[in-house]
């Protein structure tokens, strides 16, 4: 018998509401952006940081028990250790995660008309964002929380008595900023990543948009001491927060409070910005 001759037959397999797309949406975007050598890179390297800082750790703890018991050593100053290495993790390793994974998957959709398949089932232009943001600020949160939740505990195993339930306290600081750096840096590649079909265009403009800011703001903040301009630079109002959140004194006056509007409207604006560029795009269904 051939398939024509079946006739209609009604699905009778398992129905799965609507929402299921965005699972598989961002189950989809894990793996896609696994394909990309710089998460490779990132996954492989990104705990070298972590591991290094803790054995920085131990070797102190080492060297203050082998000082003998009538000196007293100064403490490692744990919020500052765990923030440091946040930092670095963002610029090692966050920014190879974002240009491979974030910078460029809109872009390469629009290249390759990948949106008449996502959006013949379906699918929201939500449903997708949603999908392809997740999916970067996974990996982005892989690279940042992880490493802080295992320094955390050795740095709390490794303190005096009396300051271990202190720094067991730098758990919530470690979780917010490395919630705030996923989201933030997993929004802003993504909606850079609609603004062409050119994935070099597109990669290129984050990568700009990351790194040039932060250097001239440098350079002008040492020359004029004007920390205002470091308003445009997502590295240092990522760092503004971060020193808020785990009570570290900031080197410049800029405040959490100034950085944190400006961060949520970039937020805000690329959701908008990828979200609008993905409603146009032609799609024949």
């Amino acid at each position: 018998m051939t398939v024509r001759d079946l006739g209609y037959r009604p699905y009778e397999g398992e129905r799965l509401p609507a929402s299921h797309n965005s699972s598989v949406l961002l189950s989809h975007g894990l793996g896609r952006a696994w394909g990309s050598w710089l998460v490779k890179i990132a996954a492989f390297t990104g705990w070298i940081p972590p591991i290094i800082a803790m054995t920085i750790a131990g070797g102190y703890y080492y060297l203050t028990q082998q000082a003998g018991p009538g000196v007293e050593a100064e403490p490692l100053p744990a919020a500052d250790v765990v923030n440091q290495l946040l930092w670095v993790q963002l610029w090692g390793f966050v920014t190879l995660i974002t240009v491979g994974a974030g910078s460029a998957v809109i872009a390469e959709d629009l290249q390759f008309r990948a949106f008449q398949f996502y959006f013949a089932k379906p699918v929201t232009p939500t449903q997708y964002l949603l999908g392809r943001i997740g999916a970067v600020g996974i990996w982005v949160l892989g690279m940042t929380l992880i490493p802080a939740l295992l320094l955390v505990p050795v740095l709390a195993g490794t303190a005096p008595e009396d300051l271990r339930l202190e720094r067991l306290g730098l758990f919530l600081p470690a979780i917010f900023q490395s919630l705030i750096i996923a989201v933030v840096t997993a929004t802003a590649s993504v909606g850079i990543s609609s603004l062409s079909k050119s994935r070099a265009l597109t990669m290129s403009a984050w990568i700009v948009l990351f790194i040039v800011p932060h250097g001239l703001t440098s350079i002008i903040e040492a020359i004029g001491d004007w920390p205002w301009l470091n308003l445009v630079s997502l590295p240092d109002l990522l760092e503004v927060v971060g020193d808020a959140l785990f009570k570290v004194e900031p080197e410049s006056a800029l405040r959490w409070y100034h950085a944190a509007p400006v961060l949520v409207a970039l937020v805000v604006g690329s959701v908008v910005l990828a979200h609008r560029r993905i409603s146009q795009a032609e799609v024949i269904t």
